[in-house]
Parts: C-alpha cells; structure tokens; sequence
C-alpha cells in the first residue's frame, strides 16, 4: 500500500487513463466526481489538471452519503451485518459481511431519490456554469 503522500501519483495515474482511455474531440470535457479525500487536492493533482485543460473535477458535497453509492453499500452491509449484538467475534462478523455481499452484491447502479431534489440539480448546474466560467477565463 502506497504512503499517504504517494496516493495523489495513484490518482493522476488514474486521470491520465482516463484521459487516455476516453480520446474525444478537442473541447469536450472530461469530467471526474470526486469526493473531499485528500488526493484531489493535491498540488501535483492541480498541476496535472492545469496541464491538462479537458478534465475537471466535480466534487460531491461533504455531506451527502446519499450521493455515493459507495456510502450506501458500506451503509448497507453495516446495518445488516456489523450492528447484529449477537456476534461476538471478528471472524463470525467477517463470514456474515461475506455473506452479505454474496447474496445482495454488486448493487445495482441506481440513483438515490436525493438526485431528483430540485436544489441537487441546482448545484450540479450551478458548477457546470462555473466551470464553463473558468475555462472562457
């Protein structure tokens, strides 16, 4: 496992295979949602993206588990594995977590209902306009 100060080189690898993977025509977007980890903001990642003027970052609010199905899935196998007082060991936790996954994993991609709040649509827009604010800067 890379230090913490190694992480932001695993995220601009993963931006420029992005970048390589996706080959659009000039002035189309690529855009990469975010969440406030570390690893965006640092500055070699600002350097990369300067260098680099189609991608962007969207960044998902701080506070808006919702909005990441990741956070759901984790919420999920919490609630129904980890929260069980009748488990007493690491081990019996694990095979039930296990379990778990087997029997309700992968989720399936749908949106949350907080996507269709009007005011989420309202900050998606809102940063799309900015960042078309930037670029024309």
């Amino acid at each position: 496992m890379p230090r913490p100060s190694q992480k932001h080189g695993l995220f601009r690898d993963l931006l420029t295979l992005l970048d390589r993977t996706y080959p659009t025509p000039w002035g189309t977007r690529l855009s990469v949602v975010v969440d406030n980890d570390g690893m965006p903001k640092a500055k070699a990642v600002a350097q990369w993206l300067a260098s680099h003027p189609r991608c962007a970052l969207l960044w998902l609010p701080t506070s808006c588990p919702r909005a990441k199905p990741s956070e759901r899935a984790f919420g999920d196998a919490h609630d129904q594995c980890i929260r069980n007082p009748t488990r007493k060991r690491l081990r019996d936790m694990v095979q039930d977590v296990e379990q778990h996954m087997r029997d309700n994993g992968p989720w399936k991609e749908h949106l949350s209902p907080r996507y269709q709040d009007p005011e989420v649509t309202a900050a998606v827009e809102h940063m799309a306009i900015e960042a078309q604010a930037k670029l024309a800067a």
